[in-house]
């Protein structure tokens, strides 16, 4: 995968039925340089009384150190990349926080919970040592109808995953 290809993510979170995790390109725009990527992921746990659920949107080194090659070749592997990552997750977060439902039932869920585990955050004890390094998140179904038909299908295990949809440039 790779959010090492962000510089911007766009206001679009899912959560969809799918139970592999990978990253792919949906376009590409020659002239800007431009490509459009989507990030899927398993929900890996829910909090049923509080219509929350979790999993691990991104990650790039698992716990022994290991470099974790996406389905599309893409590696999160220099400090550049790192540092490109932890920018556009960040605008990520202080910009949208919202969540869909397969990207056509929109004002579904918020955002309640991301974090990047990165080698230096590690190092300085914030992180288990042998934690996965990337991105986490975790979402609330919204208290409107497209929450409760959201919370539904992940209730019912219908929706069983999440993405992220974003463009960027290779660095």
């Amino acid at each position: 995968m790779s959010l090492s290809l962000l510089r911007r993510i766009n206001p679009s979170c899912e959560t969809f039925s799918r139970t592999d995790c990978h990253q792919r390109r949906v376009s590409r725009v020659t002239l800007s340089g431009v490509e459009k990527i989507e990030l899927t992921c398993r929900i890996e746990k829910t909090a049923p009384e509080q219509r929350r659920w979790y999993g691990k949107a991104y990650i790039h080194t698992d716990g022994e150190g290991r470099q974790i090659v996406d389905h599309s070749g893409d590696v999160i592997d220099t400090p550049e990349t790192q540092a490109a990552l932890e920018d556009a997750f960040y605008e990520f977060v202080k910009s949208y926080r919202s969540g869909d439902m397969e990207h056509q039932v929109f004002g579904a869920a918020t955002m309640i919970e991301g974090i990047i585990v990165t080698k230096e955050k590690k190092a300085a004890g914030l992180f288990p040592p042998g934690m996965d390094e990337g991105i986490y998140l975790g979402f609330e179904a919204n208290d409107s109808p497209e929450g409760e038909v959201l919370w539904d299908g992940i209730k019912s295990g219908r929706l069983s995953a999440m993405s992220i949809v974003g463009e960027g440039r290779n660095i």
